[in-house]
C-alpha cells in the first residue's frame, strides 16, 4: 500500500519541486516517470502477493480488504505512470515535428 501511495505522489511532488525551483523546469519532471513506474509495478506485484498469501493462510477468514485496496491503488498508479510516459513521449514527437519544419 505504501509503495502504491509513494508512486501516486511521485509526479505531483516532482511538479511541485519544478514550480518552486528556478533550476528545474517542468519538462525535467519527466525523469520522475520511471521512478513512479517502478514503484507502481513493485506495489502491484507485492499487493497481489499479499492478497494471495492472506487467502492461502486464511488468517483473517478470507477478508483481504487492505490487500485488495492496495492492488487497486497500485493499478491506478501504474496507469498514471504509463499515461505520464505517453504524454512526455508525444510532447517529444510534437517538438521533433516542429523542429523538422
Amino acid at each position: 500500500m505504501l509503495l502504491g501511495l509513494a508512486s501516486l505522489l511521485t509526479m505531483p511532488a516532482a511538479i511541485e519541486v519544478a514550480g518552486r525551483s528556478k533550476r528545474i523546469g517542468l519538462l525535467d519532471t519527466a525523469y520522475a516517470v520511471p521512478l513512479a513506474f517502478v514503484l507502481a509495478l513493485a506495489a502491484f506485484v507485492m499487493a497481489g502477493r499479499a492478497r494471495k498469501n492472506l487467502r492461502w493462510l486464511q488468517l483473517r477468514e478470507g477478508r483481504t480488504g487492505v490487500a485488495t485496496v492496495a492492488v487497486l491503488v497500485a493499478a491506478v498508479a501504474l496507469c498514471l505512470a504509463i499515461v505520464a510516459a505517453l504524454s512526455v513521449g508525444f510532447y517529444g514527437l510534437v517538438v521533433l515535428y516542429q523542429h523538422s519544419r
